[in-house]
């Protein structure tokens, strides 16, 4: 797709060829999706790396021209390239991620129905627009970040894809408060604990802004360490709503909850096992900890046996 080009690899410098294999997204796609086949692990593999290049660097870089007015037709044109009816259109992708979504689109919509798209394109849309708001905006309140992080963090679009490998979630499952609860949890504790084992990197980097540590420290005026403590507790309180989700859900949406714990089970380890963040994980915060963070270690041992890295 071109994403290593010159003009990609200038800041941050996260994607050279050497950075982009020690990040290892295809490990984190394999922690998260145990049960997925081959073909499966490359789909889902190809979308998130088409959006951490977007979040990385592909908008960022309208940041260092202060061109907000391009940044927004950009996203405005790569939603061309996911028309609703998942048919090819007569464009001509003129950048990384034109070339990735209409590489990935047909093939991808081919097996949804017309809703599932909508539903897909949505999530698309809704962490595309979060990033252009994140470009111009720092958050002060940990609530309202807690809001925005779901947007601009794109969680929300790897749990709508989770369904591509698992099979489509019926209407009285999306209906559900409960289901909605839980897939939020799932959402803000990934993105939790992102920014505690990120932040020590973010403050060296210059890009802390937006951080849920960075963000308590100033709302609540405490050290690094008192802010990722109450960032922590939240975390923990998001895992344990996560754990308990299953005795509330409709039957059949049971799996897909599990799966999500499993996911975060996944992500925990890929944090500790890339180099995506450096020393992040030995740096001044730590490891996250409490009981609900060890629980996100132990979904995936309650679930039974597993696949391992090997296989």
């Amino acid at each position: 797709m071109d994403m290593f080009d010159e003009e990609y690899v200038q800041w941050p410098q996260r994607w050279s060829e050497e950075k982009f294999g020690e990040a290892d997204f295809p490990l984190f796609i394999a922690l998260t999706h145990p049960d997925a086949d081959a073909g499966e692990l490359d789909l889902v593999t190809a979308w998130h790396v088409a959006l951490w290049f977007v979040d990385d660097l592909f908008l960022p870089l309208y940041r260092c021209d202060h061109d907000q007015e391009s940044a927004a037709a950009q996203v405005e044109r790569l939603m061309l390239f996911l028309p609703l009816d998942g048919l090819p259109r007569p464009l001509s992708p003129g950048n990384p991620v034109e070339r990735a979504f209409a590489d990935l689109w047909t093939g991808t919509a081919a097996t949804m129905s017309p809703l599932w798209r909508d539903r897909f394109v949505s999530s698309v849309r809704r962490f595309l627009d979060g990033v252009l708001w994140e470009l111009d905006h720092a958050v002060t309140d940990l609530i309202e970040y807690l809001g925005a992080r779901r947007d601009f963090g794109g969680l929300q679009f790897t749990a709508v894809l989770m369904e591509h490998g698992m099979g489509e979630l019926g209407p009285n499952v999306l209906r559900s408060r409960e289901f909605r609860t839980a897939v939020d949890a799932f959402v803000d504790a990934i993105s939790l604990h992102n920014d505690i084992v990120s932040y020590d990197l973010e403050v060296d980097e210059g890009t802390v802004g937006n951080n849920g540590v960075e963000v308590a420290r100033v709302a609540l005026r405490l050290d690094r360490r008192d802010a990722a403590t109450v960032v922590n507790d939240l975390l923990t309180a998001r895992v344990d709503t996560l754990a308990e989700a299953p005795a509330t859900l409709p039957p059949e949406a049971v799996p897909f909850v599990t799966s999500l714990q499993e996911a975060l089970a996944g992500s925990y380890l890929w944090h500790e096992l890339t180099g995506r963040f450096g020393q992040a994980t030995a740096g001044i915060l730590g490891k996250p900890r409490g009981l609900g963070t060890s629980a996100a270690y132990a979904f995936s041992e309650r679930s039974g046996p597993r696949h391992t890295l090997q296989d």
